[in-house]
């Protein structure tokens, strides 16, 4: 009886403790809130640790950085500028797995407060995919490009 009682305790910790670790799924949905809270607070320092050390970036302007310098020098370029007052906003995601290290992540956001030259404000929605890597029990993004979609052309009129 007593072993009995000792392997349905042992079976109920083990179980209770798969329940409480998160699932690779919930850890990338949780990283990208942490990424967007990093923005909100303008630390570039911050925002180029999501990177692993061999990352790359291609921003929605069309900046190019490689490796964790790069990126935080890219990110404190715009955050001491046109995007030091922005709010970043996560509209969407989906995640992809291609295998149990690596996943694709498709994110739909929202930029607002961008200041233009002239001091007016603009909101932007770029579309971002990532390649992302497991190591060391983290979720690291290894290369980011991000969008941002130009309206379709008029239709042409009618004859």
């Amino acid at each position: 009886m007593k072993r009995v009682l000792a392997a349905t305790f042992v079976g109920l910790l083990i179980s209770s403790f798969a329940f409480a670790q998160k699932s690779d799924e919930e850890m990338i949905l949780a990283r990208a809130q942490d990424f967007a809270d990093a923005w909100n607070k303008h630390d570039p320092t911050a925002l180029a640790y999501f990177w692993s050390a061999d990352g790359d970036l291609i921003n929605p302007m069309g900046r190019r950085a490689s490796g964790l310098t790069e990126i935080q020098r890219l990110f404190a370029s715009e955050q001491s500028t046109a995007m030091k007052n922005t709010t970043y906003t996560i509209k969407g995601m989906k995640i992809r797995f291609l295998n149990p290290q690596m996943a694709v992540v498709d994110q739909d956001a929202e930029v607002s407060g961008i200041t233009n030259p002239d001091g007016t404000t603009m909101t932007m929605t770029p579309h971002i995919t990532s390649v992302m890597t497991k190591s060391g029990g983290q979720w690291w993004l290894t290369t980011v490009r991000a969008y941002t979609y130009v309206p379709p052309p008029p239709a042409p009129p009618a004859k």
